[in-house]
């Protein structure tokens, strides 16, 4: 049996590569540019091998293409969870919207995986006049400025003092709402920033939406706090997932579903919608790989025992 050359193509790979790698005039699902990043290429590479014209080892970058196909099409039979109107989804729509009517500010907080970023997103996708900044450890008040002013569209030059008289002034032309997730990650020095300069000169609504640890700094009386607390007109608990929530999240992928079926994914979620919408996908996974068309409790069961809880 001949083996194949090393410089020699494989056609039917080749074929399959660039019916989804391309423009997207062309109706291509990824552009060359993408393709040849996630497998560690230039895009470059990818040119000369779609002219076929790659002096390199072909065969090695037709196994690394072949490993990217098998993953793609992993991610494309991913289940697709819809986002659904649940409590908490309603909860942080009403808080922000009093935060923005009213130029208020509004706290929400809630535990890991109950919904509180979806819900943001959801709002920010709906509303076309949230501002939605994510924060983390290494944010500063200059990055948290200049992320501010990014999100507004306005220049992050200058000194630190020029980039927020052009935030205030973008701020006191729009009707905007500034919500910032994470916000237990900002500093006692970031929270008064936010509410000196969003709040107070530009008189637009604020929502920090973070752990419960966020309620606990700003309430610290140790961290001076007292203008911020007195300008919170909205609190919001989030709290578990309810049963009639996971039985909406459910019936948006497998509407018919058995009580039994249902009680396990209700045992199986916790009270965590993340751990849910996890534990259907790696349900889905299972299902594809066992040739059934509905979740049952051992599937269940054993996608549990798949994630960390």
């Amino acid at each position: 049996m001949n083996e194949r050359k090393e410089n020699e193509y494989n056609e039917d790979l080749y074929s399959r590569f660039f019916d989804i790698v391309g423009s997207p005039e062309e109706g291509k699902r990824t552009s060359q540019s993408k393709a040849a990043q996630a497998m560690g290429y230039s895009a470059g590479v990818i040119s000369a091998y779609k002219n076929r014209a790659y002096n390199g080892n072909v065969r090695a970058l037709e196994e690394r293409i072949e490993a990217w196909l098998k993953r793609e099409a992993r991610r494309l039979a991913r289940i697709d969870v819809p986002v659904t109107e649940t409590a908490a989804m309603e909860q942080v729509r009403r808080a922000i919207t009093i935060a923005q009517d009213e130029a208020d500010v509004a706290v929400i907080i809630g535990e890991a995986g109950t919904g509180k970023t979806t819900a943001l997103r959801q709002y920010a996708k709906e509303s076309h006049s949230a501002l939605l900044i994510d924060v983390d450890p290494s944010f500063s008040k200059v990055v948290l400025m200049n992320e501010i002013a990014h999100a507004l569209g306005v220049e992050d030059k200058g000194g630190m003092n020029a980039v927020i008289d052009r935030v205030i002034t973008a701020l006191k032309d729009r009707d905007a709402v500034l919500i910032i997730d994470e916000a237990d990650y900002l500093s006692d020095g970031s929270l008064e920033l936010v509410r000196r300069i969003i709040n107070d000169k530009a008189c637009t609504g604020v929502v920090l939406v973070g752990l419960p640890t966020l309620e606990y700094k700003i309430r610290n009386l140790r961290n001076d706090h007292e203008q911020l607390i007195s300008r919170v007109g909205v609190m919001v608990k989030l709290g578990r997932l309810k049963r009639n929530d996971t039985e909406k999240i459910l019936a948006g992928v497998w509407p018919d579903l058995s009580g039994e079926t249902v009680e396990a994914f209700i045992k199986g979620a916790n009270g965590s919608t993340r751990t849910l919408v996890k534990l259907m996908g790696r349900v889905h996974q299972m299902m594809g790989i066992n040739r059934v068309e509905k979740p049952d409790t051992d599937i269940i069961a054993a996608a549990g025992e798949l994630l960390m809880r």
